[in-house]
Parts: structure tokens; sequence; C-alpha cells
């Protein structure tokens, strides 16, 4: 600094030492310890940093590959597996809209598999119940 700028002006404690907190008046007056001029984001500077947001988690979402791997395992293994994979796929397309976490696609992939498979397992078995019921047989 040189000698002809002025110095800033120190702020004195409140005497009693307690906290001054902000009337109702000056309450939406802006903030006199942060700079206004601070450039938020501009280059060669940090982007701004909340703290009160949660963080992304970090990887796919578990439910989300569970559910594939269920869903695939039912369309190969007669569609009982299907079920659990409609199920977690559902729940994890809710986890990552909530979270922001990766696994989206993986989720709406298994839950449309596993509901597919389901499907025609039901058509299956409603078959089947309707040849038995029915009596018929081979000649």
């Amino acid at each position: 600094m040189s000698t002809s700028d002025p110095e800033p002006p120190i702020q004195e404690p409140h005497p009693s030492g307690a906290l001054e907190y902000p009337s109702p008046q000056n309450r939406f007056q802006p903030n006199p310890y942060v700079p206004v001029d601070y450039p938020v984001g501009a280059a060669g500077y940090y982007p701004a940093y909340d703290p009160y947001r949660p963080m992304k988690p970090p990887g796919t979402n578990g439910n989300a590959i569970a559910a594939l791997v269920s869903s695939i395992g039912g369309l190969l293994c007669c569609g009982l597996l299907g079920i659990v994979g409609l199920i977690f796929g559902v729940i994890a397309m809710r986890e990552t809209k909530r979270t922001g976490q990766d696994g989206y696609g993986l989720a709406l992939a298994g839950a449309i598999i596993g509901g597919l498979t389901l499907a025609g397992t039901l058509i299956v078995v409603g078959l089947y119940l309707a040849l038995m019921l029915s009596g018929w047989q081979w000649a």
C-alpha cells in the first residue's frame, strides 16, 4: 500500500462483547465482509463451492446394476428373476433421480427387461393353465 491510499476503517467490537445480529431494517443489506467484485467462476478462479449442497455420490448405483443383472438372469432362467429386476429397477430409478448418481439408464433397462420377462412368463403360465383346464391331449 502506498502512503496516499487511505487505510480501511477498523470495525470496533461491541462494547459488551456480545455478537451483533442484523436488525430487521438492514438484514437485506450486502455483507460488508464479502467483496462485491469477486468474479465467481471466472477464468483463473476456482468455481464457487456450496458447502450445504451434497456432493454427487461416486460410481454407479448398485441397485441399477442388480436390476440389469437380475432382469437378464430372469430372461435366461424362465422369468422368476424378472420380478426382482423390475423391483430393483424402479427403486434404482428413484434413487438415481434423488441423489444424482450414475446408473439411471441401467435401472431403466433393468425395469423394462424385467417387466417384459414378467409379462412373458405370465402369458406362458396362463396358456399352460388354459391347456391343462381344457383337457386337451395329444391324439
